[in-house]
């Protein structure tokens, strides 16, 4: 914050013209406000934790990072004042560390916006001092591509002809990055190819393509099994009947 002098000296020559003391007021409400100012530290801090971290789980050794020790993290009465979601984190003053205090679970928080964070505000006393931490949310592959229904029917003539085709859908898996959604597969069979395309909202989603004319006398029925996968390690899938 920059002080005009000019424009100072100039309010306080108006205010001279009145009572006597009004200067030394004024002068002494500017001298507060730029001591406030220059006791204010205004740092950032920024910390990466995955998500599903157990109750009391280490993010950060706050004192640590804020060249502060823990008697003056005590004496200044340091704790959290404001911010986004600030349930999910704990201040132990006592070690200087911040500290899971509720489960978090990204998708819950964050849906499928990436990268998924909340911030929030530690403030000290004598003399104050601001301090801004971000925490940044790393997703875990803690969920399976799933599918809507337990299995797909189709009726199908034995004249399809060749390049027909046959929308199969889509999985849902809300991971994000690489443990989201990433491929499907089809069980092998002698009449149909698998294609893969992805919507321009970023769905993928399958359908299935004939190669082969079908014969009802030798095949009434075909069984056939789509699997999701995403791309996580451990990978995880889903599966659905293609009846």
């Amino acid at each position: 914050m920059f002080v005009n002098s000019a424009s100072t000296k100039r309010i306080l020559r108006s205010q001279s013209r009145g009572h006597p003391l009004d200067g030394v007021f004024l002068w002494r409400v500017v001298f507060i406000m730029a001591a406030c100012l220059i006791s204010n530290t205004n740092a950032q801090i920024r910390y990466s934790v995955p998500e599903e971290m157990k109750k009391g789980s280490l993010i950060g050794n706050i004192a640590h990072d804020l060249g502060l020790d823990a008697q003056r993290l005590r004496s200044g009465r340091a704790r959290i004042v404001s911010g986004d979601s600030t349930e999910y984190v704990e201040l132990k003053t006592d070690k200087g560390i911040l500290v899971v205090k509720e489960r978090i679970d990204r998708e819950q928080l964050c849906a499928e916006t990436t990268p998924c964070s909340f911030t929030f505000e530690i403030i000290l006393d004598n003399p104050m001092e601001l301090h801004h931490v971000t925490v940044e949310i790393l997703d875990v592959n803690d969920h399976s591509p799933t599918f809507a229904k337990d299995e797909i029917n189709l009726e199908i003539s034995e004249s399809a002809t060749h390049g027909a085709r046959f929308l199969l859908g889509s999985a849902d898996d809300p991971d994000v990055g690489v443990n989201a959604l990433q491929n499907y597969m089809m069980s092998p069979n002698d009449y149909f190819i698998l294609k893969q395309h992805t919507r321009p909202d970023g769905v993928k989603y399958a359908e299935m393509v004939l190669q082969k004319p079908l014969d009802r006398e030798q095949h009434p029925r075909l069984s056939l099994i789509l699997t999701a996968v995403d791309g996580g390690n451990p990978q995880r899938s889903g599966k659905i009947k293609i009846e």
